[in-house]
């Protein structure tokens, strides 16, 4: 039987995961039993340094699938290179693995990121590998899934604009872990640490800047907050500037941290400038700032 609460711990620490001990608990219980594992967050919350701290963990490959409405069953699974076929015919010599294939046949983590903007065709080419752990490929052969072979797929909210709904054939396959937005005093101890933060302003760099994206995910103007990224680019930032108490600084590094990071509601007519702005300045106000 797995030690969940060690595991959970030795990974915290060999790959500077701060926080997520519930999140961390699921994931290594998931896989414990052989499960698929999916992830659903919001865009920065963590998802693929999680899905990278287990596959490093448990000592395997880490074969990375990024999504998209162009991803083809061939491009998941692998292919004949038409010029080999000619010369050679179907044999193993013309075939190119995909990573689909080529972590069922040496064991690892195949990551499937943002698996909800898959195409349902190749969603469908999934199936068999996940529920039975065997993928035929057509004139060549059938892999039986190595015993180190695992998934873990994340996924955005399905509110956000470009994804598609997962097959419930899929879905099936998977358990679901959700990873939500840290408790304060965690980003900022992440915002620290990813920002290299060292100089004597560190803690009121790091703290300031998680009350700006925090705020950013109540303001009512606001569709999508910005996740902590925006934060550790602010933060970093404003560690180079020579004057980190400047609300000219502030309001600069800010707009240019969090300006892509955001989506304002449909009909307003703030300027993202102008919202970030009043953002900043709204929590200076209220900090012992100078």
């Amino acid at each position: 039987m797995v030690d969940i609460t060690t595991a959970v711990k030795d990974i915290q620490d060999k790959y500077k995961v701060i926080g997520r001990t519930e999140e961390l608990k699921q994931i290594v219980l998931a896989h414990s039993v052989n499960k698929n594992i999916l992830i659903e967050g919001e865009v920065g919350v963590g998802k693929t340094r999680l899905a990278k701290a287990i596959a490093e963990y448990y000592d395997t490959n880490f074969y990375r699938v990024d999504c998209s409405e162009e991803l083809l069953p061939h491009n998941l699974v692998g292919y004949f290179e038409p010029p080999l076929v000619i010369a050679k015919g179907y044999i193993e010599d013309s075939y190119k693995n995909g990573p689909l294939a080529l972590a069922m046949m040496n064991g690892g983590c195949l990551f499937i990121n943002e698996i909800n903007r898959m195409p349902e065709s190749t969603q469908n080419s999934l199936l068999t590998s996940l529920d039975e752990g065997i993928l035929k490929i057509p004139k060549l052969k059938t892999i039986i899934a190595h015993k180190d072979f695992f998934v873990i797929a994340t996924q955005n909210p399905s509110a956000h604009v470009g994804v598609t709904v997962l097959g419930e054939a899929l879905k099936d396959r998977f358990i679901w872990i959700n990873l939500d937005y840290q408790r304060s005093e965690e980003e900022i101890l992440i915002i620290k640490q990813e920002s290299n933060l060292n100089s004597g302003n560190a803690d009121k760099i790091a703290a300031l800047s998680q009350q700006v994206i925090q705020i950013t995910r109540e303001n009512t103007s606001i569709r999508r907050g910005s996740s902590i990224r925006g934060a550790i680019d602010l933060a970093t930032l404003i560690n180079q500037y020579g004057n980190s108490n400047s609300t000219k600084n502030w309001v600069e590094a800010a707009i240019m941290a969090l300006y892509n990071k955001i989506e304002l509601e449909d009909g307003l007519t703030q300027s993202k400038k102008e919202i970030i702005t009043n953002i900043v300045l709204a929590v200076l106000n209220k900090s012992d700032f100078q």
